[in-house]
């Protein structure tokens, strides 16, 4: 089976039109934003799990790019914010992610959180995170053919870039979010014959590890591309910010790993990188150039390839993209009792 004929690639063949369906319908945005922008809300805990938490993480990373005001974000994964010894401040407001608006500790988050706003973003408009929330801010997915998320992850982050652009009045980001449904289709043009390229080299050795790297928001890229090499490929992977690619996660790549780059062509710090992770007789891989634009939008525009990159490498391995084994286990052990 090529990566061409998965469901996974079918899900982002799609990705560009439910990401505008969620950008164009903003259901909640102002309302949520609202809600934000009120004076008592002194600090947005932003959580999630996995590619949720990397939503998260990636809204952090681009709210420190952006000119405008607004209270500052702090990316907490859901297993550290639920736990009793997680310190809440006063003033402190909640931003929930999750796609199915059933994961289990994202839910009992919002149902503890008493007199603190909380603001969910899910693609489940009945689900328990919904019900359990101040305001619901809500996203379009398309289909979900694969267990790994691509509409929805694109679609979580493109509302929360929606909502934070509202809460601050960042009037640039609202242009930039504007143009993501167009990178998307560019980046989803791009990876198909960028893959069907990996496809080849990877044919008959996939490798045995990865390191994934990326400057500012595409840290949280890195993050992602780290998880589905893990999800899809079963390959263990490391995903970093790009100084940290050049000076700790290099250490341990050898001949028959893997280093991929999601930093622009010409980027000091990614050609640095790059260079440092080649001398070690690992492969190197740097993402098609639309997959590296509008570092605001990384999480996005370098989904395509993540995933026909993790795909590629999972067909040559004899894996199930679309549903891996640990499916079941998964399941078990995240979903709520509702």
């Amino acid at each position: 089976m090529a990566f061409s004929e998965t469901g996974l690639w079918a899900d982002v063949r799609e990705l560009p039109g439910a990401l505008s369906a969620t950008l164009e319908h903003a259901t909640g945005v102002a309302e949520a934003a609202a809600l934000l922008r009120r004076p008592d809300v002194k600090r947005i805990v932003a959580t999630g799990n996995g590619a949720a938490y990397y939503v998260a993480h990636a809204l952090w990373l681009a709210s420190l790019e952006g000119a405008a005001g607004g209270p500052p974000i702090v990316a907490v994964p859901c297993g550290v914010a639920v736990r009793e010894g997680f310190r809440w401040q006063p003033g402190d407001a909640v931003l929930a992610v999750s796609s199915s608006g059933e994961f289990r500790d994202v839910v009992e988050i919002a149902r503890a959180a008493g007199d603190r706003p909380c603001v969910a973003i899910t693609a489940g408009a009945d689900s328990s995170l919904a019900a359990a929330s101040t305001a619901t801010v809500l996203q379009h997915v398309a289909n979900q053919r694969a267990v790994t998320h691509t509409q929805a992850l694109a679609g979580a982050y493109g509302a929360g870039l929606a909502l934070w652009a509202a809460v601050t009045g960042d009037a640039a980001l609202a242009a930039l979010l504007a143009t993501a449904p167009e990178a998307a289709e560019r980046a989803v043009a791009e990876a198909s014959p960028w893959a069907a390229e990996q496809e080849a080299a990877f044919a008959a050795a996939p490798p045995a590890a990865g390191v994934v790297v990326g400057g500012g928001p595409a840290w949280a890229a890195a993050l992602e591309l780290a998880l589905m090499l893990k999800e899809i490929s079963r390959i263990p992977a490391e995903g970093v910010e790009t100084r940290e690619g050049a000076t700790s996660a290099m250490f341990g790549l050898a001949p028959g790993h893997l280093m991929v780059s999601l930093d622009p062509e010409g980027d000091p710090q990614g050609d640095e990188a790059l260079r440092l992770c080649a001398a070690t007789g690992a492969s190197t891989l740097r993402f098609p150039a639309a997959a590296t634009e509008r570092a605001r939008l990384s999480l996005i525009t370098s989904l395509p390839a993540a995933a026909a990159l993790s795909a590629v490498l999972a067909v040559a391995a004899g894996h199930d993209v679309d549903k891996p084994t640990w499916t079941d286990a998964y399941y078990e052990t995240a979903r709520s009792a509702t």
